[in-house]
């Protein structure tokens, strides 16, 4: 038996191309399915009844799993210092990714695709041996630094949903003795799809949050918020909403916010070492930039473009897919939220520009921003001085 299937110890294993586990790494299961370049390592100790990774996913150093059964979709990546502790399932959708020192303990944890749990989070919690410690998540939702989600009782992401820094969600309220007359509350809690909770909140046990609501930074949430509404203070109340919160933007106004967000982008430029060569946003919608010795053209095409004011690119963003009257290496569509065609370092960096100020187009590369020239420089010269 070679080193390698002495790393696996299961009744079953089926294992696609490129399947790499590092030395000293150790995987436990009856039935084991590993797909195509999956990497697992160093001291990942993985003990379920069945273990099945898709395709390219990645489990980091030091991670210990405990679960009777984890599935993880194409491109999911779980990395260092993690601890899982479920008695049901661990279930993450396509290109999901749990970052440093986390831990998750409860019933079970299932979430679509494009999940983000930011590094220091606690999933679980007092009470989260109980029968109800179940957390469940839509598709591209995250989780921020140093949040806890409280599974005394269950909880419920929407989709498109963040939980910011430092976020709690409780699900019990429980300490001094109940029969010294003391009060208790044990209940779920329930957040919708296109909901954002601001820094440093507390959501407390039995609360409901309606779609599409915003609870304001540092709120105590002891009652239900209604969709479509702003909620703010201790306790918070709605203090805009239901009706015309969000406000729509109509084309002109969504028109408006791109091309200024597109000329603040191009001010971010030269601290990256990016040179503008032509900068015509104003009257054509469209700059040329040198990069690394090879100039790249970005164009926006507002909406209502003919083929005669069409200009070719070689990245190009619309709310909307490509015209076919132009041509275009990579395609982002701001409608859609999606990105086509073969990205570059540039064109990643303007998706993470986006990201941050209108829309977040999700790829199964991670969003990665150029890093700044001079950071750079000092850098290099750091790792060339310490040979």
């Amino acid at each position: 038996m070679s080193d390698f299937q002495k790393r696996i110890y299961a009744s079953k294993a089926t294992l696609a191309a490129d399947v790499v586990i590092e030395a000293n790494s150790i995987v436990r299961a009856d039935e084991v399915i590993l797909g195509k370049a999956v990497r697992i390592g160093p001291n990942v100790d993985i003990t379920c009844d069945r273990l099945e990774l898709q395709d390219g996913c990645s489990i980091g150093p030091n991670t210990i799993i405990l679960s009777p059964e984890v599935m993880l979709g194409p491109g999911c990546a779980l990395a260092g210092t993690l601890h899982v502790e479920l008695n049901q399932h661990l279930r993450m959708g396509r290109s999901s990714a749990i970052a440093e020192r986390v831990r998750i303990v409860g019933q079970g944890l299932q979430s679509g695709e494009f999940l983000w749990v930011e590094s220091d989070v606690l999933i679980g919690g007092g009470g989260a041996r109980g029968p109800h410690a179940f957390l469940t998540v839509g598709d591209r939702t995250s989780i921020f630094a140093r949040s806890y989600v409280n599974l005394s009782e269950e909880v419920r992401l929407g989709s498109f949903t963040a939980l910011s820094y430092g976020v709690v969600v409780l699900t019990h309220g429980a300490w001094q003795p109940a029969l010294m007359g003391y009060a208790t509350h044990f209940a779920p809690v329930s957040i919708g799809s296109y909901v954002v909770v601001y820094v440093n909140s507390i959501v407390m046990p039995g609360v409901s949050i309606g779609d599409y609501a915003t609870v304001g930074a540092g709120s105590l949430v002891t009652h239900d918020v209604p969709s479509h509404c702003l909620a703010v203070g201790s306790p918070a109340r709605v203090v805009k909403g239901p009706e015309d919160y969000p406000r729509p933007l109509d084309e002109s106004q969504k028109d408006t916010l791109i091309r200024r967000v597109l000329a603040d982008y191009a001010n971010t430029l030269a601290s990256k070492g990016v040179q503008i060569v032509d900068e015509a946003l104003a009257s054509r919608q469209r700059m040329v930039v040198r990069f690394q010795g090879r100039e790249t053209a970005i164009a926006y095409i507002p909406p209502g473009s003919d083929a005669a004011t069409c200009v070719q690119a070689d990245i190009t963003l619309a709310l909307g897919p490509l015209p076919p009257q132009v041509t275009s290496q990579c395609h982002l569509d701001l409608a859609d939220e999606s990105m086509t065609g073969q990205s570059t370092a540039l064109a990643e960096d303007l998706r993470d520009y986006l990201r941050r100020r209108i829309i977040r187009v999700l790829t199964d590369k991670p969003f990665r921003a150029l890093p700044l020239a001079n950071l750079q420089r000092l850098n290099l010269r750091r790792k060339e001085q310490a040979r």
